[in-house]
């Protein structure tokens, strides 16, 4: 009788933990299921659509020019130099940096398709960037460019906007996924501030208009509801698989 209660409430707390890691996940990007994903990519991708628009048509330069004029009308040298540390969080190295060693400590838990899943998304998004920049083809603010120097590639969508809105949140969900609540909506909200903080710091600087910036929180976010839509699918699969293992077991065996 002691024996049937102790492998009860040994269960019952298992399943308690489960549902309360399951609740973590709830708050999370990638834990926002395939409901989640596909409404969080289909309003992006319509957003980067209208943006797109603007830019084409010409209908973003009048605000473009009003906020670009307002932003270069302060002038500090130690915001200067703030915002350039911020604007590399946006870059290359940088994304690639964050999403690689993520992805390895990941691997190295055995977590390989949360791993390949971080490393695909990731290569994908500066991919499907450096391809919109070649079909937008838009000319950066030269004139505007201040403290570093202009880069050579297109201005719509900004890079660093898109890949941060993209990776950042991904990297932050594998941090803090299994930690209480409250770690992770701290974590989330800085996240969140690093990823609108690049943002900022690429028109502060003068590399990129503000429509720029807009398109790419846009297709980053796009591309996250897509990362966030697979890699539920995947986990959905390896459940189902997990669940046929077990089934095919001996009882004896399965309830191990």
């Amino acid at each position: 009788m002691k024996r049937s209660k102790v492998k009860t409430s040994s269960t019952e707390r298992r399943e308690e933990r489960r549902s309360r890691d399951r609740r973590r996940n709830s708050y999370l990007p990638v834990g926002i299921g395939i409901t989640g994903g596909v409404a969080l990519a289909s309003i992006a991708f319509l957003f980067f659509k209208y943006q797109a628009e603007e830019v084409v048509t010409g209908s973003a330069d009048s605000y473009d020019t009003a906020i670009m004029k307002k932003l270069h009308e302060f002038d500090n040298p130690t915001v200067n130099k703030v915002m350039e540390l911020v604007t590399h969080l946006g870059s290359h190295p940088a994304i690639g940096t964050a999403a690689g060693l993520t992805s390895l400590a990941l691997i190295r838990k055995n977590r390989n398709a949360d791993g390949w899943t971080l490393i695909v998304s990731t290569a994908g998004a500066m991919a499907l960037n450096s391809v919109l920049k070649a079909i937008f083809a838009r000319q950066r603010p030269k004139e505007l460019v201040r403290q570093i120097k202009l880069p050579k590639t297109h201005s719509f969508p900004s890079g660093h906007s898109f890949l941060s809105a993209a990776t950042y949140p991904i990297v932050a969900h594998h941090l803090v996924q299994h930690r209480s609540t409250m770690m992770q909506i701290v974590v989330l909200s800085l996240t969140g501030t690093t990823v609108l903080s690049v943002g900022f710091s690429r028109m502060y600087l003068g590399v990129h208009f503000p429509s720029d910036v807009l398109g790419g929180f846009a297709g980053g976010l796009g591309w996250l509801g897509l990362t966030s839509l697979n890699h539920t699918l995947i986990d959905r699969v390896e459940g189902g698989r997990e669940r046929g293992r077990k089934r095919a077991l001996p009882p004896s065996r399965a309830k191990r």
